[in-house]
């Protein structure tokens, strides 16, 4: 081997090494960053016409950052309060007598349950594993905003340059102009599946069941629309998960009507949403198999954290596509 190009290639790996452990503690993020550049796209390619390439994507970054922290911050406060108050709620006589449910639920099941400690050790450990103690919560918001701001950054960069981007990525794969755009085309189907068909849907079902959850007098509705939001990823569980118990719980306190109700609305507006939003919003040709989505979310949230919820799907949808590309041009023969 010439003695160049062997210490180039040398060079290329250590370098690419220590690239990879620079980037890796912020690897989430910066697929996020992808991810929310891919998304604004459309806007910024209509905007940019009018204000330039620069101001339309610092522009249109910004109004989607702004737009998307205020309501989580708004949403985020709401949830950290309705769930440090779960557990008062449910141990208060006021709300809730647990004697009552404790018979209620020993007469409809033969067993016994203590309520009060059920939910004392399940508050404890939802607390110490979502909050942990109070260097921990520094720890994760200095992370949290570190990896922000480097979302935002890049995102402005990608819209900005994005289409240089894209045509040095053509260049360096060595791949025909035909596969690449067949592949590109499958990713963008395939990406879209994930964020319309299954981010927009599981959202619209968490919010459409919370609204159930208030009306019919559930205790905490907004913790539980929180849970229920995610729970709506995972495609076999969705959000029956949480109003289905609740009917549940009525029963138990004797709200029988309130129950009735809760079932009949569950059961038609919830699911109206599953057999009507999303047909609409998923492209068939690209449609994603549920139990990819389910691995793509439990898997996302095990390696990137929060955000993995919407990385892991899409990560496995361009893996999908690829494999179709790769099928398609060179397994026929």
């Amino acid at each position: 081997m010439d003695v160049q190009k062997a210490f180039l290639l040398i060079l290329t790996g250590l370098l690419t090494v220590v690239a990879w452990l620079m980037v890796r503690p912020f690897l989430g993020y910066i697929l996020a960053s992808v991810l929310l550049a891919f998304m604004l796209h459309p806007v910024h390619k209509k905007t940019r016409k009018y204000l330039g390439d620069s101001i339309s994507s610092i522009t249109v970054v910004l109004l989607a950052v702004l737009a998307a922290i205020i309501p989580l911050t708004l949403a985020s406060a709401a949830v950290v309060n309705d769930a440090s108050d779960l557990s008062e709620d449910l141990n208060s006589t006021d709300v809730v007598n647990t004697t009552v449910l404790e018979e209620q639920f020993h007469r409809y099941t033969g067993q016994d349950i203590d309520i009060e400690r059920l939910t004392e050790e399940t508050t404890n450990r939802f607390t110490s594993l979502v909050f942990g103690n109070f260097s921990r919560i520094l720890n994760v918001v200095g992370n949290m905003f570190i990896g922000f701001t480097l979302m935002t950054f890049l995102s402005y960069y990608l819209l900005k340059d994005g289409d240089s981007f894209i045509r040095w990525v053509k260049d360096l794969t060595p791949v025909s102009e035909n596969i690449q755009s067949d592949l590109y085309d499958q990713i963008n189907r395939s990406t879209w599946a994930v964020l319309k068909g299954h981010v927009l849907v599981a959202v619209i079902q968490g919010a459409v069941a919370g609204i159930g959850l208030a009306a019919t007098g559930v205790p905490n509705a907004v913790f539980w629309t929180f849970v229920m939001i995610m729970l709506g990823f995972i495609p076999i569980i969705g959000t029956a998960g949480v109003w289905v118990p609740a009917v549940g719980y009525l029963v138990l306190v004797g709200r029988v009507n309130a129950a009735i109700l809760l079932f009949l609305y569950g059961t038609i507006m919830v699911g109206l949403v599953d057999n009507i939003v999303r047909p609409l919003a998923v492209d068939r040709s690209a449609n994603i198999h549920p139990a990819v989505i389910i691995i793509g979310v439990l898997g996302g949230l095990h390696i990137f954290g929060a955000i993995g919820l919407f990385i892991g799907p899409v990560v496995l949808g361009a893996l999908k596509s690829i494999l179709m590309v790769f099928t398609r041009y060179y397994t026929r023969s």
